[in-house]
């Protein structure tokens, strides 16, 4: 049971963290902590798989969960990808429903490569911290912010404690792939 609720934690700390502060606020005033942390971690995983099928051209797609039902923004390079993109989240476990309010980028200037690849890694990186901090402090991790560039990850946000804080930094850091760590917490206490 316990392994269960730090796993659904670990969950909502990722879909928090990567879906943003909409996401979280909706969750706080209407959803108890399990339902909280289960729409986090399946809002996580409908990123991760956004990332894993669309590639680049799933960095700038945000997803908000409200119940089973999965709300996609932003804008993507490809037309494919924007219709693709409601077919795609539908496919994990716990979507219902699929709101997919993405644009085309009309301007579709073209990134060289390399920086592709690094978007992807730095996107990829981010999910991993967000779920084993799910697993590891668990729903507070729902109030870590996790950012990634080129392998230094920035954890921002309030806990209730230093020690929770210290150990979000101790097992980000023990993460591979992880080359430096930014502690930017802050305790309520």
């Amino acid at each position: 049971m316990r392994t269960n609720r730090i796993q659904s934690a670990t969950l909502a700390l990722i879909l928090g963290a990567s879906l943003g502060p909409a996401t979280y606020a909706y969750a706080q005033t209407s959803a108890p902590a399990d339902v909280e942390v289960s729409q986090a971690i399946t809002g996580i995983s409908v990123r991760a798989k956004l990332i894993d099928k669309l590639g680049a051209d799933a960095l700038h797609i945000s997803v908000e969960m409200m119940g089973t039902k999965a709300v996609l923004t932003g804008q993507v390079d490809k037309k494919e990808s924007q219709e693709l993109a409601k077919e795609v989240a539908l496919s994990v476990k716990g979507v219902e429903d699929v709101d997919n309010r993405l644009t085309q980028n009309p301007a579709n200037e073209a990134k060289p490569m390399k920086d592709i690849e690094l978007e992807i890694k730095d996107a990829a990186l981010e999910s991993k911290v967000k779920n084993i901090l799910l697993t590891e402090v668990g729903k507070n991790a729902l109030k870590i912010e996790v950012e990634a560039t080129n392998g230094a990850i920035s954890l921002r946000g309030t806990v209730p404690s230093s020690e929770i804080a210290k150990a979000a930094v101790a097992k980000t850091k023990s993460i591979s792939g992880v080359k430096k760590v930014i502690n930017l917490l802050k305790t309520a206490s």
